[in-house]
């Protein structure tokens, strides 16, 4: 009996400890400085994501620029294979 009273009084001081450093463990948040620099972090990210629809923007109309450009150019090599064949 003793030593069952004495195995529960351990068992109990364990499980207090532990649970006593799970609630300061987890309780401390976070710091100002780690706030702005979290702050800073989505800026920089929203500021890439938009550089990035940019730049997907710039190329969809540069693709289009050397479609247009392949057109004509296929355009006038047709052109020119008409001409030689009327010759």
């Amino acid at each position: 009996m003793a030593r069952l009273k004495k195995m529960s009084l351990i068992l109990l001081c364990s499980a207090f400890i532990a649970g006593s450093v799970f609630v300061t463990g987890c309780g401390g948040g976070i710091t100002k400085e780690q706030w702005d620099e979290l702050q800073a972090l989505k800026a920089q990210i929203q500021s890439l994501e938009n550089e990035k629809a940019t730049k997907e923007a710039e190329k969809k109309k540069i693709e289009q620029q050397i479609k247009q450009k392949d057109d004509q150019l296929n355009k006038l090599q047709k052109d020119i294979e008409t001409l030689k064949n009327c010759k």
